[in-house]
């Protein structure tokens, strides 16, 4: 019993190589760094007077922080060890990621006139494509991948 309870727990909480695993992580990963990149969006343009597109630029960014932490403790086991150099190709690989956000923003609330809210949703979506599989195979892959 012991060992199938060790093992549960470190299905949950260690990180894993195991792709399976590591995309819903990811996915919950978003979850507090998308709270906080859409409660940033929020503030910005509802009390801040920011214009949307600006301020889910600054947003993506701050939500950025909080990702690359829980990916590197939790959704992919090979971090790199240097921090500074880690995140900063963390950040440049976001940079397309951010692209994209701004982009789908441009498009959709700009352009279309959609609720910023909902053009944010579609852009998330799309920057955690490129964003996963960037991270997975770019910044915290296995030595193994290569």
């Amino acid at each position: 019993m012991q060992t199938v309870k060790k093992k549960l727990v470190e299905l949950a909480i260690a990180p894993t190589e195991r792709v399976i695993l590591q995309a819903p992580r990811a996915v919950l990963a978003s979850v507090p760094a998308g709270a906080v990149d859409f409660g940033t969006l929020v503030l910005l343009v509802k009390y801040a007077g920011w214009n949307a597109v600006a301020a889910a630029v600054v947003s993506y960014l701050v939500g950025g922080v909080v990702q690359y932490t829980l990916c590197a403790v939790w959704v992919f086991p090979h971090a790199p060890k240097n921090t500074v150099i880690g995140f900063t190709a963390f950040s440049i690989l976001s940079l397309v990621g951010l692209g994209i956000t701004g982009a789908t923003m441009s498009v959709l609330h700009g352009m279309i006139g959609i609720h910023y809210a909902a053009a944010k949703l579609v852009a998330l979506a799309l920057a955690f494509c490129w964003n996963f599989l960037s991270r997975r195979y770019l910044i915290f892959r296995s030595p193994r991948v290569w």
